[in-house]
């Protein structure tokens, strides 16, 4: 009995500092396996809840291996963003945002307005031992067809909260088709107890083009960890810094904290300004705007879970100074 409880107590501290060797160390750039990537934000997952601007996210994803995707996709990513391993990501997301005073059965105009959309994200991910590049193209709906108000008024009733009563003035159904693309460089700040344990950077510039939103970004992430080759960071929606979904586990246990910034040039937001194509209710953008997130993620048994806590300052005239809510991302290896 001593003897066994000698080695858990001395497999611990490995197990914390990721030290336990694999059998085969996992190669990010050739990755056999698909990922699946269950995501849900909302701001009742911070304190105090509150239940207004971006209410909730959900995100339903998968990965391909890498080098599984069409012959013409490959080549797009390569042409624009030259060598590298490939991934396709596909995403079904759908984000649902509403103003103050839900309990309003005629909100108020100068308040942000109602709106939900329901979009699909097909990405090209290329990585390199030390960059991520994404390409992506994006098409959904905002307005009744993206399903906001079932959504939030289900679950609300399903909690026994009260239902928001202003969705009758939401925006109206136009399609949505937007283009992303980003780069994320990964370098190490320190290293400590022989490599061990790892203080790293993540710098990440990113645009997006397209009727829902135009904007430019610019942000960085500091992490502390062990096993932090196994990804590009945390996954979250965006438009704040995100790693994408795809991730490699290089040891048995991957952990680390995290905590960053990112700022963004925003041109146009059809959430914030109303419909493009219609008449609706619709409020002044703030062109500049920033984030801030805090966090931490652990890869075991090929699971990767990460939580977030995000700040964001105001994105229209009269909101509220800043504003806040959680992100839980869930991702399994098959």
């Amino acid at each position: 009995m001593k003897t066994y409880i000698g080695a858990v107590a001395a497999l611990v501290p490995m197990l914390l500092l990721g030290e336990i060797p694999a059998a085969q160390a996992a190669d990010p750039l050739n990755d056999p396996t698909s990922i699946l990537t269950l995501q849900t934000e909302n701001d009742a997952y911070s304190l105090p809840g509150t239940d207004r601007y971006y209410t909730a996210g959900q995100s339903l994803g998968y990965v391909t291996p890498t080098g599984d995707l069409p012959g013409p996709l490959a080549a797009l990513g390569h042409a624009v963003f030259g060598s590298g391993s490939q991934r396709l990501e596909i995403d079904l997301q759908q984000v649902i945002y509403t103003p103050v005073d839900t309990q309003a059965y005629d909100p108020n105009p100068h308040d942000r307005p109602y709106a939900g959309q329901l979009a699909l994200h097909t990405s090209i991910i290329q990585d390199t031992a030390s960059t991520r590049s994404v390409l992506q193209a994006s098409l959904g709906v905002v307005g009744p067809d993206a399903l906001g108000q079932p959504v939030q008024n289900g679950f609300h009733e399903f909690i026994g909260d009260t239902s928001a009563k202003g969705w009758s003035y939401q925006l109206h159904n136009e399609p949505t088709l937007d283009f992303m693309a980003s780069r994320t460089w990964r370098y190490d700040l320190a290293n400590f107890d022989q490599g061990a344990l790892t203080l790293q950077m993540l710098s990440q510039a990113s645009a997006q083009v397209g009727n829902t939103e135009i904007y430019g970004q610019v942000g960085s992430i500091v992490r502390l960890g062990s096993g932090l080759d196994s990804d590009f960071g945390p996954s979250v929606i965006g438009p704040v810094m995100s790693g994408t979904e795809a991730y490699t586990p290089t040891q048995p246990f991957v952990w680390y904290v995290f905590g960053g910034v990112s700022g963004r040039l925003v041109a146009h937001d059809m959430l914030v300004q109303g419909n493009d194509f219609q008449s609706s209710r619709g409020v002044g953008l703030i062109p500049a705007q920033g984030d801030a997130e805090v966090g931490l993620a652990v890869i075991l048994f090929g699971l990767r879970i990460s939580a977030t806590e995000i700040f964001t300052t105001p994105e229209f005239h009269g909101a509220a100074p800043a504003f806040q809510y959680g992100s839980v991302t869930i991702s399994a290896r098959f």
